[in-house]
């Protein structure tokens, strides 16, 4: 089979290496899966560029979206079997409940990522893919997709009639947009750029502004402001989107991209009673959830790019133009 290295010296796409290497044997309570599709996500970009994800000296498989078909089962499996079409949960140890601490996952460190045509996972990280999708956008559920799931129905649950703030236009905004208009919710886009993008409503976004300084605040004065903000930019615009904030509303951060530390303004955030909380993707229960929600509300991931397998550097390269609206994914293609 063909997989790609991230040679320890690289940090920019070019470096990339494709090897061929032996066709991985599933061990007992493990399955392995012929990869039809894969996506990238900002924390790989940050891997490659490093040192976040990276341990010295050690070459790495990247990547940790992955898609595909079981085809062969080890020992002691139960409840799957070969040609099931299936995704895996990024934090197979957090099947449910409260959230533990554990690190970025797959793609990263000493764990290998899932850049290869076959790949063998733990069965407790597997996710049945809806019916509905196909394994390209299936590929995009389980960081962007459950990231989103978990900022907006994790805790503080948006329902319907609520006004929801996303920003940015990446993978997992637009994730929250698709999943809080599928609930109900009115939702309010966020942007640096391209505010009149006809994509937005598209997906059913009702309004879309500009952050420019002090939008936060405008926000909140124009429509007595957001039951929830998904903030995918990070720290440096929390305070602005704490102002968007109405009385008990959440922001929840799962942004990376802005890691400033301009501090919180407590006076506002207990006059609002307001929460903010730190957000890392999601166990394998929401990941669950996520798929039957999609299935049963008809939602299609939103793919801005996609792009074969043998050109996986051309996706690193095309994730970080500005502007990028969805997911970009990359497909193995076969004879």
């Amino acid at each position: 089979m063909k997989r790609w290295i991230l040679p320890a010296d690289a940090t920019t796409a070019d470096q990339l290496r494709c090897e061929d290497a032996p066709a991985p044997e599933p061990g007992p309570r493990q399955v392995r899966i012929t990869v039809n599709a894969l996506s990238i996500n900002a924390r790989d970009r940050m891997v490659l560029a490093g040192p976040f994800g990276r341990t010295p000296g050690r070459d790495l498989v990247p990547l940790s979206d992955v898609a595909g078909v079981i085809d062969a089962l080890g020992e002691a499996v139960q409840g799957w079997a070969i040609g099931d079409r299936v995704m895996a949960a990024h934090v197979p140890g957090w099947s449910d409940g409260p959230a533990p601490t554990f690190g970025p996952g797959a793609g990263s460190f000493d764990d290998d990522g899932v850049a290869a045509e076959q790949i063998v996972v733990d069965a407790t990280a597997l996710v049945a893919t809806p019916g509905s999708l196909s394994d390209a956008e299936a590929s995009t559920l389980q960081i962007a997709g459950v990231t989103a799931w978990n900022s907006l129905f994790g805790r503080h649950p948006v329902q319907a009639g609520h006004r929801v703030v996303v920003l940015g236009s990446g993978g997992v905004s637009v994730f929250a947009a698709q999943l809080a208009t599928a609930a109900g919710a009115r939702v309010t886009a966020a942007v640096r750029a391209h505010a009149d993008d006809p994509r937005w409503a598209r997906i059913g976004v009702a309004d879309v502004v500009t952050t420019t300084p002090g939008w936060g605040r405008r926000f909140f004065e124009s429509t007595r402001g957001a039951d929830k903000v998904v903030d995918a930019v990070g720290p440096g615009m929390v305070p602005e989107s704490l102002a968007a904030l109405r009385g008990s509303g959440e922001v929840a951060v799962p942004g990376l991209l802005d890691l400033t530390n301009p501090g919180l303004d407590f006076m506002e955030m207990i006059a609002k009673q307001a929460g903010v909380r730190g957000v890392a993707v999601g166990s394998v229960a929401m990941h669950r959830d996520l798929a039957v929600f999609v299935r049963e509300h008809g939602i299609h991931p939103v793919i801005e790019r996609s792009v074969a397998f043998a050109d996986l550097p051309e996706a690193y390269r095309g994730h970080v133009a500005a502007g990028v609206f969805g997911k970009t994914v990359i497909v193995v293609d076969r004879p």
